[in-house]
């Protein structure tokens, strides 16, 4: 299970909770957030992160896996199961792993990148939750559970600035990783109010996977999908993955 940007690996605490009933569960914190050591002097990109979670997987003797990534993590799920194919056996890209779009001005982006950075330099980690709470969260659900924004907020703070700040933009593009080399059934999770993987993209994404049978699921929520209705996410995820185990996907 692969966290978000900006997370670690303890945003899948109501996920853990249910699927470690069934299943084997593995977390862990992406290069740049929790624990890691992320030296500022190595370059990151995004074949970094693939390469990152393979061998994990390699030092834990685990050669087949189902790989569920969220938001920032479901574009690293993407691109792991694009590049090692033979070792995935179902794939769940959860709000987020849209497509590059065609045309992005490459002084433009990095730009926003930079600017971004001193932002978050300056602000702290506090900023960066802040400044998503509006886009992950429903309003509703931010005065009906105060208790999970807190929680969210106390697993992002915990995050080192400078670490994340190295990792923040890291460079690669989606068509580095050929998504008709995706082989495993792939569950796509979206928001309906999502502003960052909508309905559209989760659609554009179904389409590029031609050598995948896939299945889209809209939830009526924003970017935390996986946190704000966390039952029903559950359901859904172990739903597939038994659906795959009797071959009635």
């Amino acid at each position: 299970m692969i966290h978000g940007s900006g997370d670690n690996h303890l945003a899948w605490e109501y996920q853990v909770r249910e699927l470690e009933k069934t299943y084997r569960v593995l977390t862990y914190d992406v290069r740049g957030h929790g624990a890691t050591e992320t030296p500022l002097d190595v370059p990151v990109n995004q074949k970094t992160f693939v390469e990152d979670l393979h061998e994990l997987l390699q030092s834990l003797n685990i050669n087949n896996t189902a790989v569920l990534g969220y938001s920032m993590g479901a574009g690293i799920a993407r691109n792991f199961s694009a590049s090692y194919p033979e070792e995935v056996w179902a794939l769940v890209i959860s709000n987020g792993g849209k497509l590059d779009p065609d045309t992005v001005d490459a002084d433009d982006e990095l730009k926003a990148i930079l600017e971004r950075k001193e932002s978050i330099r300056s602000g702290g980690m506090d900023s960066v939750f802040d400044g998503w709470l509006s886009s992950v969260y429903t309003p509703e659900f931010v005065l009906a559970r105060p208790e999970i924004i807190e929680w969210h907020r106390n697993i992002m703070t915990s995050n080192n600035v400078e670490k994340y700040i190295h990792v923040v933009g890291a460079p690669g593009k989606s068509g580095e990783f050929p998504l008709n080399q995706i082989t495993a059934p792939t569950l796509i999770i979206v928001g309906s109010g999502d502003e960052y993987t909508g309905p559209d993209e989760a659609l554009e994404i179904g389409s590029a996977l031609d050598n995948a049978e896939t299945s889209i699921n809209i939830f009526p929520t924003r970017h935390g999908s996986p946190f704000e209705r966390s039952v029903e996410y559950n359901q859904l995820i172990l739903s597939f993955f038994n659906a795959l185990e009797h071959n009635s996907f």
